[in-house]
């Protein structure tokens, strides 16, 4: 039965009024009545499995180097002055879905391990631009819910016939401005779409179909 309803998934938590993925940004996504957040993952010098999307620390903690060559314990607050946060803490926020992007090569690992000690596996979507990366951690983890994304170049650039020698299982992510440029090649796969690259969702709905997941900045 197709959805009546997209989930809405915070970008980086409601960071449009908070400090992208941090505790606090995905808090207030969940308590302004989102189904959940979308948050970026990196590997620590360590194996630790923390949530950051720049590689270099300097954007939004209060320090600076990167993040692959520091351990753990030695890591700055962030500006809003929380710790940086782990992956298995984000976890514990009642999401009812969960947006794992996964950065910084090879980083599959760690997110999984993590994903799978939370027994969250049935919470969690990995994604990544690096398709390697998302392929090698479904080779691990069949029952993973695991999808590809594109730039929007990339996603203009695809093909029917690409789309469909994918293997069924997979989810796609390309941005919002992508499928409004060819809603008739997206249609066939909306209970398996999460798009992005929006503000908010009113965004999207002029779309023909009901895509399954919607990442926004904002409300």
């Amino acid at each position: 039965m197709p959805s009546t309803r997209s989930l809405l998934l915070g970008h980086r938590g409601l960071s449009s009024k908070h400090l992208e993925n941090s505790l606090e940004a995905f808090r207030a996504a969940l308590a302004a009545g989102m189904d959940g957040f979308e948050l970026d993952v990196q590997p620590t010098r360590d194996g630790v499995c923390l949530v950051l999307h720049d590689e270099d620390l300097s954007r939004t903690a209060n320090g600076s180097g990167l993040l692959r060559q520091m351990k753990a314990a030695e890591l700055p607050p962030l500006k809003n002055g929380e710790a940086l946060p782990r992956l298995a803490d984000a976890l514990e926020l009642p999401a009812k879905l969960i947006n794992v992007e996964l950065k910084g090569e090879p980083g599959w690992q760690q997110a999984l391990a993590t994903v799978e000690a939370a027994e969250a596996l049935e919470r969690v979507l990995f994604s990544s631009f690096e398709h390697s990366e998302v392929l090698q951690l479904w080779a691990a983890c069949e029952t993973a819910r695991c999808g590809f994304l594109w730039e929007t170049d990339e996603a203009l650039d695809l093909t029917a016939e690409e789309l469909a020698d994918l293997p069924g299982a997979l989810w796609f992510h390309p941005p919002l401005k992508a499928v409004k440029a060819r809603p008739e090649l997206w249609a066939p796969y909306a209970d398996r779409l999460a798009l992005w690259g929006m503000k908010t969702a009113a965004e999207a709905r002029d779309l023909p179909f009901i895509p399954a997941v919607l990442i926004t900045d904002g409300l």
